[in-house]
């Protein structure tokens, strides 16, 4: 594993986490996920929007850097088993996604008693995460 980590390339390691959290943004967005995730949450506009004046800079900040541990990882497993076409990427990070990270969610939502439609926003943010930022990585790498 020391080898893998040794010949990460970094810049797509980063240009990975920069999609992955552009990812997470649009999840959470009104796009797609905000209205129910902020129901199931029980958070409103206004607290928000308290909440973005308070230091939405320090939220971004530490949300940019767990990303870009999680893609690390990724990124380090890949380039330990060299999957060689960007399904496999896909593939090994939608595993991951969903056997590693998402079930560790779902453990945490249980003990929490978070909802099921409140776990299945957050575990699909995960598995869709892993899967593409797979998929980029391999396809980066292949490239």
């Amino acid at each position: 594993m020391t080898h893998a980590i040794l010949t990460l390339n970094y810049l797509h390691v980063l240009l990975v986490t920069v999609s992955g959290f552009l990812l997470g943004w649009l999840w959470y967005s009104p796009v797609l996920f905000a209205k129910s995730w902020m129901a199931e949450l029980k958070i409103t506009q206004e607290q928000m929007k308290a909440a973005a004046q308070k230091g939405m800079a320090k939220l971004f900040l530490s949300g940019f850097l767990y990303t870009f541990i999680s893609t690390f990882g990724l990124a380090a497993i890949l380039n330990a088993h060299q999957p060689s076409w960007w399904g496999g990427g896909a593939l090994v990070g939608g595993f991951i996604g969903a056997c590693v990270v998402g079930a560790r969610v779902l453990n945490t939502g249980i003990w929490e008693q978070r909802s099921l439609r409140l776990q299945a926003i957050n575990v699909g943010h995960e598995v869709a995460l892993f899967a593409v930022q797979g998929t980029l990585l391999v396809v980066l790498r292949n490239w």
